[in-house]
């Protein structure tokens, strides 16, 4: 008698929890969205993912936050997604230094990027660029690649953090230029990074194309080379690193949604629909154009796919990079 009763209570929970899924997926959203961005604020990640924000509260009259939870190059924010509820509230902005280069990079995460996430929808995608404080006498690839010959151990270049696309971007850089030396400074986001090599900190910035546009066009910053292999619309006079003579050069850093393994397909769905709409905007095409983003909308299957595929892209990369994070 005992069994059966705990086997109906088994039952009912389960049947209970079944119910749950489906009126929150039929309800969802009731209450805000809280998208996590594990990097500080100033980068690509927090342009696009306040962009894609504010036009999906104009659309489908979703409240979406954004709230930066940096460290760890990303991985206090993506755990937090990983250890919350499965059910479409607490989203994470992923980009692919997250979800498909740590994984490499670093001999043990506190989260398994495939078990833990599933991949809701690709925002958009970049290339890096080179660029250098206006006081390095570099104004090209050859003659950066010079100086820092003529002058080992006085160059460093800042990243967002150890272990991002920009980063491996850098140490392919160096590899590709000949192993030059140039020093790895990592920082909490993209707006940190930034700054230091702005102040004269740091002499050369490797970031996504769209975070240093604005300042390339003030004049703060002198373009190199960027790292995709045609030239960015955003920069049309900056020439590539396959041009420049690195043959076959090509780096480029996706930014994306994820929510946690077990959150409802349907509400997977949904927001994919919602997402895909918002990036299809003509007003949002030409914002994330403006700062070098190229709009991404795709389905959730095919960015999954996607998103594997980029993960065993990278290990091969990082592997022959030799690069490894304790």
């Amino acid at each position: 008698m005992k069994k059966l009763s705990k086997l109906l209570a088994i039952l009912v929970a389960c049947s209970s929890a079944t119910l749950a899924h489906a009126q929150g997926a039929a309800n969802y959203p009731s209450k805000p969205i809280t998208v996590i961005s594990p990097f500080a604020p100033g980068g690509t990640s927090d342009f696009v993912g306040r962009l894609v924000a504010m036009k999906l509260g104009e659309t489908a009259g979703w409240r979406v936050v954004l709230e930066a939870k940096p460290g760890a190059n990303g991985q206090i924010g993506t755990d937090q997604v990983a250890k919350s509820a499965p059910d479409g509230y607490t989203l994470v902005l992923g980009p692919s230094s997250t979800h498909a280069i740590n994984p490499s990079v670093f001999k043990t995460l506190p989260y398994d990027v495939l078990r833990d996430f599933i991949g809701i929808a690709m925002l958009g995608s970049t290339a890096n660029i080179i660029a250098v404080n206006p006081k390095v006498p570099a104004t090209n690839v050859k003659e950066l690649i010079a100086y820092a010959k003529a002058n080992p151990g006085k160059l460093a270049f800042s990243s967002p953090g150890a272990g991002t696309s920009v980063h491996i971007a850098g140490e392919m850089f160096k590899d590709a230029a000949g192993g030059i030396d140039l020093l790895h400074v990592p920082f909490k986001g993209s707006g940190p990074s930034m700054a230091a090599v702005l102040g004269g900190d740091v002499q050369v910035l490797v970031e996504n194309i769209s975070a240093a546009v604005p300042n390339i066009k003030a004049g703060r910053l002198r373009a190199i080379a960027v790292t995709s292999i045609i030239r960015e619309p955003s920069l049309p006079d900056v020439p590539t690193l396959n041009e420049a003579g690195l043959t076959g050069f090509e780096v480029l850093a996706w930014f994306s949604l994820f929510a946690p393994s077990a959150t409802p397909r349907d509400i997977v769905n949904k927001l994919n629909a919602e997402v895909v709409k918002v990036l299809n905007m003509p007003d949002v095409r030409d914002q994330m154009l403006a700062r070098g983003l190229i709009p991404r909308p795709m389905t959730v299957d095919a960015f999954n796919a996607l998103w594997r595929k980029d993960i065993e892209k990278y290990a091969a990369i990082v592997k022959k990079a030799k690069i490894s994070i304790d």
